[in-house]
């Protein structure tokens, strides 16, 4: 434990086992917390780490007031090159493709943020010196937490880079009941709905499972590949990750699966979360033979009212992308953005230069860097892959 000024101390966990014990405090923070829990939670973190740390290094900073637990870093180090070109030694929070959202957890979301991330940059700035590159991906817009961030960047006196990661479409302040919902969309999406849905009915019966407390998650598993074999999607990448989190969120009551059976076969599965009164949906598959009937889509017309009136959301996340039927069903588009701190370095400060200074030159005037210079092609590579 170190110590630090106004009574803070901070404490740097690496070993795996150090970390594992620090479940019940981490979980009682994230529950206090109260955002994005299913993603923040020490179980999250350790089956990623399970099946993602690899030769990385953990890294998890624990901010300390007066012997309390106030605030997580949960970083990983890696030692590659960034954008493939140029070795560094790169500080990230834990996360990935996976990773609806990465951030700092605060014992209370509103008070001391600023403050406790002070302590965490200038440990980093002034005592934890061996890294190039602090990569803080994926933060959620909610509680003004990319601000509360760069407030506390440029109060320690770093350079940094702010580029967006991807959108998270949602439907929030659900006071309303689920036909009142369906009662809003457009005429024509409601008029066409009820159509395809009575055409599938004339040939055969419909049947949907919306509850997941009735089978075991091997059945709900079984149904969910039977249909994705045959849809359009590609097999799941990390397969053993996604089997594992999923595992441990049905026990815990979180995993949800609804799925649409047509004369007892399933032609339509979803997958989502539930916690408390927020949900995420996860994933949507269909089986491609009935894509003329948008299995899909009547069975999140009923997804959409039994989440609403019999599971009492406040808020629907559709978590990644932009698929225009995201924007149909959930308005509210919510941000996910990234910030890149450099650090004093040699390598920091150049790639600080480069990427502060000379990318954004790139990107105002391409047709004067047009060619095959390495570093020019390196900057170009760097922005398209963080607009995306």
């Amino acid at each position: 434990m170190q110590e630090n000024s106004q009574n803070y101390q901070i404490k740097i966990v690496q070993n795996i086992a150090e970390f594992e014990n620090l479940e019940p405090e981490w979980n009682m923070i994230v529950k206090n917390y109260g955002h994005h829990v299913p993603f923040l939670c020490i179980d999250w973190f350790k089956i990623w780490l399970e099946h993602f740390l690899k030769g990385n290094k953990l890294f998890i900073i624990l901010i300390y007031k007066e012997g309390n637990l106030s605030a997580i870093a949960p970083f990983i180090i890696k030692n590659e090159k960034f954008k493939g070109i140029i070795k560094t030694k790169r500080i990230e929070l834990i996360g990935n493709v996976h990773s609806p959202v990465r951030n700092f957890i605060f014992v209370e979301p509103e008070k001391s943020r600023v403050d406790l991330l002070l302590k965490i940059f200038d440990f980093l700035k002034s005592n934890y010196t061996e890294w190039d590159i602090l990569e803080l991906d994926s933060i959620p817009e909610e509680l003004d937490s990319l601000n509360v961030i760069k407030s506390a960047v440029e109060l320690i006196g770093l350079k940094s880079r702010e580029y967006f990661c991807f959108n998270d479409w949602t439907l929030e302040d659900i006071n309303f009941s689920g036909d009142e919902y369906m009662s809003r969309k457009p005429k024509n999406l409601r008029k066409e709905l009820g159509k395809r849905r009575r055409r599938l009915e004339r040939n055969g019966e419909l049947r949907f499972e919306i509850e997941s407390d009735r089978k075991s998650y091997d059945y709900y598993k079984k149904v969910y590949y039977e249909v994705r074999k045959k849809s359009w999607k590609h097999p799941e990448n990390d397969i053993a990750f996604l089997d594992d989190f999923r595992r441990n969120a049905f026990e815990k009551g979180w995993l949800r699966f609804a799925s649409l059976f047509f004369n007892s076969s399933p032609i339509s599965c979803h997958l989502r979360l539930d916690y408390k009164n927020e949900v995420y949906f996860l994933e949507s598959v269909y089986d491609k033979e009935y894509g003329e009937y948008s299995p899909t889509t009547i069975l999140r017309s009923e997804l959409m009212k039994h989440v609403i009136d019999k599971e009492k959301v406040t808020i629907i996340h559709t978590i990644k992308g932009d698929e225009d039927y995201k924007k149909d069903w959930t308005p509210r588009r919510r941000e996910r953005r990234g910030i890149t701190i450099f650090n004093d370095t040699l390598k920091g400060q150049i790639l600080a230069l480069l990427m502060t200074k000379v990318l954004p030159l790139v990107e105002k005037h391409p047709i004067l860097f047009k060619g095959k210079n390495r570093v020019l092609g390196f900057l170009k590579r760097g922005s398209k892959i963080k607009e995306q």
